[in-house]
């Protein structure tokens, strides 16, 4: 597969921002809720620059892995973005190793200032924070400020000359390309799309620094939005796509099974009684003699006013009103057959 770089439609940097933000609001709890831990692991590390700037950095990319698995039409769940963070978590490891080890090496060689030692990029305690201010806002930029910091000198590790490029890591992982094959076609796509990339180098060194003052607690959405920003602006750039993938309605589930319901209408004729609604089964009446409400099964011998007895002929069908109805009149009894005689 051929993959080639093109030049975004105008006024592609409004298009990203808004798109980047349309995918934040998709998962906008889980997102934001890892970028707020890995700031508040980057306050607690303030004497170890090294490890603060690897946070920020798996903080910015774990936020382009999401990016890329909200854009679907099927939103995963926590488990799904999880096992997303887990599929992605070497590359996204290898990446914030290389870039933190490399800065780390350009700060000591080349901007380091006389009289501070080399170690100081593994430990310092220059601008450490012993205890918060009693001021709600005060305390929160003192909390967020290395978090907006680290993001602001981002941009700076993410183009680092022959080395790195803002669109490397998309497309070493997603299109599976080697480290330097990533590295040129990443650089090749900046140099076609210059001003929106210009454009997002500016908001990556402005935006933190105006939220920290600000809002400091937006700082960690920034990082949400900023890896978002990235892989929007490489999707259209290498696969031609401007707009996220629609999220597909969810189907209904299966109805519960309910009996149908029998519509209520009055029968033909009929009064007091509804057509189609379940009659009430008639009661047996009560027979005088025994008190049963059963059929009964009567010898046809028994006198008037005597208890029935079980006999072994069946039943008759008889009407309710004529049941154990002694004062009706019987058959007389037929006299025995005797044998019959042989002529």
């Amino acid at each position: 597969m051929t993959v080639e770089p093109r030049r975004a439609a105008p006024r592609a940097l409004r298009r990203w921002l808004r798109q980047s933000a349309l995918l934040l609001q998709r998962a906008p709890a889980f997102w934001i809720g890892l970028s707020v831990l890995l700031c508040i692991a980057m306050f607690m590390s303030q004497r170890l620059p090294l490890v603060g700037a690897m946070l920020a950095l798996i903080a910015y990319f774990s936020s382009v892995v999401l990016a890329a698995a909200l854009d679907r039409p099927a939103v995963p769940g926590i488990d799904g973005m999880i096992g997303v963070l887990r599929a992605h978590g070497r590359s996204v490891l290898a990446f914030s190793t290389i870039i933190s080890l490399t800065g780390a090496v350009v700060w000591i060689l080349v901007l380091s200032r006389p009289g501070i030692p080399w170690w100081a990029v593994l430990w310092s305690e220059r601008n450490v924070v012993e205890s918060l201010s009693p001021d709600g806002l005060v305390a929160l930029r003192q909390v967020f400020v290395y978090s907006a910091y680290a993001l602001g000198l981002l941009y700076f590790g993410l183009n680092i000359p022959g080395l790195t490029s803002l669109l490397q890591f998309p497309c070493r992982t997603f299109f599976d390309l080697p480290f330097r094959e990533a590295y040129r076609l990443a650089a090749a796509g900046q140099v076609l799309n210059l001003g929106p990339m210009l454009g997002i180098g500016l908001a990556f060194v402005l935006a933190p620094m105006a939220t920290v003052f600000l809002l400091p607690p937006l700082v960690p959405a920034l990082y949400c939005l900023f890896g978002a920003l990235t892989y929007v602006s490489f999707r259209e750039i290498f696969l031609g796509v401007s707009d996220n993938r629609a999220v597909a309605a969810e189907a209904p589930g299966p109805a519960a099974a309910r009996p149908a319901v029998r519509e209520r209408r009055p029968a033909p004729g009929g009064r007091g009684r509804v057509h189609g609604a379940p009659t009430r089964r008639e009661r047996t009446p009560r027979c005088p003699q025994t008190g049963s409400h059963r059929a009964p099964r009567c010898d046809a011998r028994s006198p008037p006013g005597r208890p029935h007895r079980q006999g072994t002929h069946p039943p008759t069908a008889v009407h309710a009103s004529a049941w154990c109805d002694t004062s009706r009149p019987r058959s007389p009894r037929l006299p025995p057959r005797g044998p019959r005689k042989e002529s």
